[in-house]
Parts: structure tokens; C-alpha cells; sequence
């Protein structure tokens, strides 16, 4: 009996369990700020002789290539994925990003707090609205561009079908 399964089944269940913990949790989804002091750097803690079960406190945040900010999670560098990356992004009030596609890769964004707008296209001809508990399925090769465009802040969770979150990312040539 093989036990394969395929990129975008695995991409489901971590969607499901992105959003079990959100809605059992919405603590998880804080936004650090580095002056505290209390807070350690990021962790990673492996669970003795669990095949590997890794779980990754993410307190520090990254500004990525598409100038958005992230909290790292599951990623082949952080936790030994070999199929998915996952990412906490954090838009703060009127916060744009850059258009940009993930070559090949899929991605999901499930929206946890705030309103946000989506680009889409090369020279971002079609807007998409999402609101707080919609899901975002972006196929791979589209061009697209995040924007908050509310006074408050947006939390999402990102799912990839790429271990590496950065590899794929191409910026578009008319930003």
C-alpha cells in the first residue's frame, strides 16, 4: 500500500488545520513587537522521537521580496518540509505589496483579521476584496499584489506547495 500523497492534498489538511487553529486559538495569530524584551527569538522544538514533528514560535518578523511582512513558519529551512511552506503575514493599515507570482506554486491565504484587497493580472486589471475567515486560492504563474486597504491591520496565513518560500518568488517587471 503506498502512502504517497499529493501536493495539493497535503496543501487541504494544512489548510484545515491553519484554520482549527485559528478559530480554536486566535491568540496565535499575535503580532510581536520586537522591543519586548520577554519574548525569546524564534524557536524551533523538535518532539523526541516523533518522526520529526516540529513546531516553529515564530516572534520575529521578515520583510520579504515582495516587500510584505511575514512571520516564518514551515519551511524546508525551519522544520524539514519537502512539499509545503507556511507563513503568518501581517499587512499593516494601507500597506501594499509588490506584484509578484509564485512559479509553479500554488497558494492559499486564509484571512484571520482585517479587510485586504488582491491584484490580480500583470498590471493588476482585476481587484479582489476578502474579508476576515475567507479563503484565497492563487494557482500557480498568476500575477498578483496584496494590499490593505482598511485603517486596521490584516492577518493571514499562507500555505505553498513549495518547502522553499522564497525560491519561486519572481517580481513582476512593471511593479
Amino acid at each position: 500500500m503506498s502512502m504517497a500523497i499529493s501536493n495539493t492534498t497535503l496543501l487541504r489538511y494544512v489548510c484545515i488545520l491553519s484554520v482549527g487553529l485559528a478559530i480554536a486559538a486566535p491568540s496565535y495569530a499575535h503580532v510581536s513587537d520586537p522591543k519586548d524584551a520577554t519574548l525569546a527569538a524564534n524557536e524551533k522544538i523538535v518532539a523526541p522521537n516523533s518522526g520529526g514533528v516540529t513546531t516553529i514560535r515564530s516572534n520575529t518578523p521578515i520583510i520579504t521580496r515582495q516587500q510584505v511582512q511575514i512571520y516564518p513558519g514551515i519551511t524546508n529551512a525551519s522544520a524539514g518540509s519537502t512539499q509545503l511552506s507556511m507563513n503568518r503575514i501581517i499587512l499593516p493599515a494601507g500597506m501594499k505589496g509588490l506584484r509578484h507570482m509564485h512559479k509553479d506554486t500554488e497558494t492559499v491565504i486564509y484571512i484571520i483579521e482585517g479587510n485586504s484587497r488582491t491584484l490580480i493580472g500583470e498590471k493588476g486589471e482585476i481587484a479582489v476584496d476578502n474579508k476576515a475567515g475567507d479563503f484565497i486560492f492563487i494557482p500557480a504563474n498568476v500575477w498578483h499584489q496584496p494590499m490593505n486597504v482598511s485603517q486596521e491591520r490584516v492577518i493571514a496565513i499562507e500555505v505553498r506547495a513549495d518547502a522553499d518560500d522564497r525560491q519561486n518568488v519572481i517580481l513582476a517587471p512593471n511593479r
